[in-house]
């Protein structure tokens, strides 16, 4: 009598789901880590989720859950880890773009130019935003540390005179959003479109299709092609969402001064 065939087939089909499992755990950790998205909650639970990402200290922790337990508080943290995740997802995007170019883009050659230079420009250009957007996010990080701040009085001297120092402290206070919306508007955005013109008019692999033997050549241009366009429908979506980051910050900015009532 055979022994029956199917305890090793499960056993096989077992061990080949554990392997997919665990590669498939390890790319979105990889991805995690790469796109570096806290997720959004109640206070506790951001709080929570920002510990598992950055560095807290019982002081700080402590600290976040004492401002997140006031309304104000949990308005200031929900902002600031949103402003944190938005200056990651702008790191991701750049380095795609640099990775993009360096590997799929010759503008130069498409315009029948041999200028290697401009292709490590471009790509430089997306690791000089990647990192300011970096510095952004460590910015935010620490303001938020720091939490916000407090105002002076509006009268001095048991109120006969106005406190020059509070209009001084609202105008501090507005300058983050006034800078947010510059970079999104100006920086990000400019970039972004930038980015998907260039990827559509110089989509290339760094060897040129024809070059290669039948059929690589012919697969290397089709995934090429898709590729670029993915990245360049990508690149014109975040142009799109940087504007609207841009308009956010700018109403921001105005509520400083419409809510203090000065």
């Amino acid at each position: 009598m055979q022994p029956d065939p199917h305890p090793l087939v499960d056993a096989a089909t077992h061990s080949r789901f554990a392997v997919t499992r665990r590669w498939l755990a390890r790319i979105s950790g990889w991805s995690a880590k790469a796109t570096f998205r806290i997720k959004r909650g109640p206070p506790a639970l951001t709080i929570d989720e920002l510990g598992k990402s950055w560095e807290l200290s019982a002081e700080q922790r402590a600290a976040l859950l004492q401002l997140g337990a006031t309304k104000p508080g949990a308005a200031f943290i929900d902002e600031k880890v949103g402003n944190i995740n938005r200056a990651a997802f702008h790191r991701s995007a750049f380095v795609l773009n640099a990775v993009t170019h360096l590997l799929f883009v010759d503008l130069a050659a498409q315009l029948l130019l041999s200028l290697p230079e401009l292709k490590l420009a471009l790509v430089a250009l997306n690791l000089l935003l990647a990192l300011v957007a970096h510095l952004q996010m460590r910015e935010n990080f620490r303001s938020l540390l720091a939490g916000p701040r407090a105002l002076p009085k509006k009268r001095r001297l048991w109120g006969l005179l106005s406190n020059p120092r509070y209009n001084k402290a609202v105008k501090k206070s507005s300058k983050p959003y006034a800078r947010s919306a510059w970079k999104e508007q100006t920086l990000y955005r400019s970039a972004y479109f930038f980015n998907a013109a260039t990827i559509f008019l110089g989509s290339q692999f760094l060897l040129p299709p024809e070059r290669l033997i039948f059929p690589f050549g012919f697969l290397v241009g089709k995934i090429t092609g898709l590729i670029t366009t993915l990245v360049v429908f990508f690149d014109g979506w975040r142009g799109i969402r940087a504007g609207d980051d841009a308009r956010l910050a700018r109403e921001r900015e105005v509520s400083v001064y419409r809510n203090l009532k000065i």
